[in-house]
């Protein structure tokens, strides 16, 4: 084993992040001594914490959850291209008293469609929410070659805002036109948040739907889509994914053990 390192997953709420449980195996498989914890942290205290783990040598990095994306992005000291597309981060990597920041959400999003046959390319793609999470979506439904992208919230001057930013089309989330792909990028659904589905009425059997959520593992929007007869994509997948290439960013190789 290799001298401790830390890592943590920020968020606010983040008790119910399964990224703790799922790096100490990546960890442990491949060799490395690495505490990694969740840690609940305000708005306001994102930047003292940054500031203060900027510092700490054991410090490898940490993943962002809602809602500090954006702001992570603004906190960084160097911005690679993914984040940068995405205007998110979700993954910071301490790099001597410097913090760069990354997106491995698109990478995750590309993974977790393509291990269930479903392309990017040529796709009508419905994104619900306006936040981070929907702009990593947004690039890589643009990077994949989607047909059509459109972005619906309930402030509409939001959805507008990632609409400019991918060449796609804005729209309030009670008027989503028919899609071949659903993408829940909104809290809804998620242990804590409100619980119902955010899947329009008129979305076609046959289309899929994909949550972002990943725990619970099966959410509102999932279940109300698996009864309307829709294929489905949990989070799991792109959770996965993406803590694999994070893992890679802060140790410099795939963790061992991926299949966990």
């Amino acid at each position: 084993m290799s001298a401790p390192r830390r890592a943590a997953v920020i968020g606010h709420p983040v008790a119910h992040s399964k990224s703790p449980a799922l790096f100490a195996r990546f960890a442990e498989a491949s060799g490395v001594a690495l505490t990694y914890v969740a840690v609940d942290v305000k708005p306001e205290q994102l930047a003292p914490t940054l500031a203060r783990w900027r510092g700490d040598a054991a410090f490898v990095g940490c993943n962002v959850t809602l809602p500090h994306k954006e702001r992570a992005l603004e906190l960084a000291d160097v911005v690679e291209p993914a984040a940068r597309a995405c205007g998110a981060a979700n993954v910071l990597t301490r790099v001597g008293e410097t913090l760069v920041a990354d997106n491995t959400d698109v990478i995750g999003i590309e993974a977790a469609l393509k291990q269930r046959g479903i392309a990017l390319r040529g796709a009508r793609v419905a994104i619900l929410g306006a936040g981070g999470a929907a702009r990593a979506v947004a690039e890589a439904a643009r990077r994949s070659g989607a047909a059509s992208i459109v972005v619906a919230a309930r402030k509409l001057p939001k959805a507008q805002a990632v609409a400019r930013d991918f060449g796609a089309t804005a729209c309030d989330l009670d008027e989503v036109p028919r899609a071949t792909i659903y993408v829940n990028a909104t809290p809804v659904g998620m242990q804590g948040q409100p619980q119902r589905s955010l899947l329009p009425r008129d979305a076609p059997a046959g289309a899929t739907a994909f949550d972002l959520v990943y725990v619970p593992e099966q959410t509102p929007f999932l279940l109300d889509a698996k009864m309307r007869g829709l294929r489905t994509v949990s989070g799991t997948a792109m959770f996965r994914a993406q803590a694999i290439a994070t893992f890679e960013r802060w140790f410099g190789f795939a963790p061992k053990e991926q299949l966990v």
